[in-house]
């Protein structure tokens, strides 16, 4: 008799009680190829972190030994370089996320709006914050690196033995308006944004050439502004500040205890600092801390936009180039696209490459074929956000309700909903009037009114223009209104070029990948002619030209839309049609440089294709006006 008792495995033995290790399932292509994409960008913005620190302590023990001439202060420099370098890396890393992750603000249609939506977001807030954190920390290292009694945190009065140094908080606060005033100044003249390289030169030129071409135009600025930032600000400390506003703040909102640290900041001291010895001090605090801070903001932007090498990608990953290339089109990061289109772009000029796209003679969708597909699917993504509405900054979700109930609306509790709706009879007195004919014409009080209050605005104009007239004859009055004009203009261009900005941003923010996805398939296409051996080119040609067309159309309406809008803005219409016109016509114009070359290279064989009517005649009228 067999025995029921069977005999079981017996557990493992697990010595050290640690959990069993559940099975890693493997990413998939896409995300190990985006994973690549950021470790290269990661260690490449750590090379350039590690050469701002750099950066860092030269400058500031190159300065302190130019201002004291005291070499002994080297070491304390570089130690204090490192909170600088917190500092500065927390800015930086801000500015690096509008390249990144581009904010899109929504439009306001007037100038304290656009003004006030600029500065106060949640990305501009923290810029600005990162600014501020910066400006304290390089101004308090750069006190106390220098070490001397009137620079000191604290400065013993009669009053306390803790009193706050008068000259050393004017400083840091001076420096510290000034560097908000620069981050301010960035954000609303559009300095924020991504600058892509549109050809591929070595790593270190474009260093080199980011640097110089900034040093030209925008440090020349700042250099201006911190000259007369550092001359003006201490005679009005000394002459505003001290003598008036100090006083009320001191005696009206700071508590009792607080008197004794800063109470001595409204006295009339000798200890008081003068005009003449804060300016030569907060013009080299100035100078110091825009010189830190100038190179890594310029240097960055290459770091964060310059091609990628993608040599070592394919050496580590499994996939073919072009297969890589293929499986990185379909990413839906617009930053990754960004490095994606600038490699193909690379690939689609030298022939060997784009050869091994054309002798693909696979069963499956070949090579052409997929890349075809990932471009246009990547392209119809692009014309749907052109195409595309975004909601306005003043609708709401709750539907408008009618301001008075419709008449002919009749509840059917009421009883039969087909019966017609009763007029209501006029009243006796009124019936000569609301029965009767409708006048075309105003009764002769209302037009008397109305003349007069025409003839009240024409005097007023005329009164104005006999004021101004006199004022200009005078040539101080007319330089005086000549620069208002200047700056009334400038502020109405700003307004209007912002306007457009975020009319752009808001559906067309990705065009730059839709312009070097149609250069990929113009190029293809042209070199197909002599390279592509199975004519899987012509297959896709006639899907890439209407393709083209319908983005073309798509900016077209898109710049319609926009123009019509501006025509709401008033004085400011100018600068928005004037910034709208420049980037949506060379976004058109880039759809039909495409489509000029395509048509010249195959000609007549065009006629083959079958598009339909509007396409075709939109397709004859382009390629005619070449």
């Amino acid at each position: 008799m067999a025995s029921v008792v069977q005999a079981l495995p017996l557990p493992s033995l697990n010595t050290n009680n640690a959990p069993a290790k559940q099975p890693v399932t493997p990413l998939p292509p896409l995300a190990k190829i985006e994973k690549q994409y950021r470790q290269f960008l990661g260690k490449r913005y750590m090379s350039f972190a590690w050469r701002a620190g750099a950066w860092i302590s030269v400058v500031l023990s190159t300065s302190i030994v130019l201002y004291t001439g005291l070499f002994s202060k080297i070491p304390l420099a570089i130690i204090l370089s490192l909170p600088v370098f917190v500092s500065l890396a927390i800015l930086l890393r801000i500015r690096k996320s509008f390249i990144t992750q581009p904010p899109k603000p929504s439009s306001r249609d007037t100038l304290l709006g656009l003004f006030i939506s600029s500065l106060w977001n949640e990305r501009s807030i923290a810029l600005l914050f990162s600014y501020a954190i910066f400006s304290l920390t390089i101004s308090n290292s750069w006190c106390i690196l220098v070490g001397t009694d009137n620079l000191a945190l604290f400065s013993s009065t009669t009053r306390h033995k803790l009193a706050l140094n008068e000259r050393r908080v004017v400083l840091c606060a001076s420096n510290l308006a000034l560097f908000l005033i620069i981050g301010a100044r960035d954000i609303l003249n559009n300095k924020l944004k991504p600058v892509w390289p549109r050809k591929k030169i070595p790593f270190a030129q474009a260093v080199q050439n980011s640097i110089f071409n900034a040093l030209t135009f925008d440090t020349s600025n700042s250099l201006s502004l911190t000259f007369v930032w550092s001359l003006v600000v201490p005679f009005a400390y000394r002459l505003v500040l001290r003598g008036y506003v100090w006083k009320w703040v001191n005696w009206r909102i700071w508590a009792l205890f607080l008197r004794p640290f800063i109470g001595s900041f409204a006295r009339s001291s000798t200890r008081a600092p003068g005009a003449w010895s804060l300016a030569p001090q907060l013009l080299v605090l100035n100078l110091v801390a825009l010189t830190i801070l100038q190179l890594p903001v310029k240097a960055m932007i290459p770091y964060v936009t310059q091609p990628l090498n993608f040599d070592a990608f394919y050496q580590k990953s499994p996939l073919s180039p072009q297969r890589y290339l293929i499986t990185a089109l379909k990413s839906q990061n617009p930053y990754y696209l960004q490095f994606t289109l600038m490699e193909l772009l690379r690939i689609s000029n030298i022939p060997a490459q784009r050869k091994v796209f054309f002798s693909d003679i696979a069963n499956t969708p070949n090579l052409t074929t997929e890349l075809w597909q990932a471009l246009l699917l990547q392209l119809g993504q692009i014309n749907a956000q052109l195409v595309s509405i975004p909601p306005s900054a003043n609708s709401t979700a709750a539907p408008a309700r009618p301001s008075a109930p419709d008449p002919r609306s009749i509840a059917v509790k009421q009883g039969d909903i087909f019966r017609p709706i009763a007029k209501k009879q006029s009243t006796y007195g009124l019936k000569g009037v609301l029965d009767g004919p409708i006048r075309s014409v105003p009764p002769e009080p209302v037009a008397k009114v109305a003349q007069v209050g025409n003839l009240a605005l024409q005097k007023a104009e005329q009164v104005q223009g006999q004021v101004v007239g006199k004022i200009e004859a005078t040539p101080i009055g007319e330089s005086v209104l000549g620069e208002a004009r200047g700056y009334k203009q400038s502020i109405h261009d700003w307004m209007g070029k912002e306007w457009a900005i975020r009319g752009l941003n808001a559906n067309a923010s990705d065009w730059l990948l839709g312009q070097r996805i149609i250069e990929v398939v113009t190029i293809f296409a042209v070199s197909s002619i002599e390279e592509d051996t199975y004519g899987y080119v012509q297959h896709l040609l006639s899907a890439s030209l209407e393709a083209i067309v319908r983005v073309r159309s798509s900016i077209i309406s898109l710049e319609g839309r926009l123009m019509g809008q501006a025509g709401l803005l008033g004085q400011a219409r100018e600068g928005a049609a004037g910034e709208i016109g420049r980037e949506m016509g060379a976004a058109k114009n880039s759809c039909e440089n495409a489509i000029r070359r395509i048509g010249e290279k195959f000609g007549p064989s065009l006629g083959a294709f079958r598009f339909p009517p509007a396409i075709a005649q939109t397709l004859g009228d382009i390629c005619k006006s070449s």
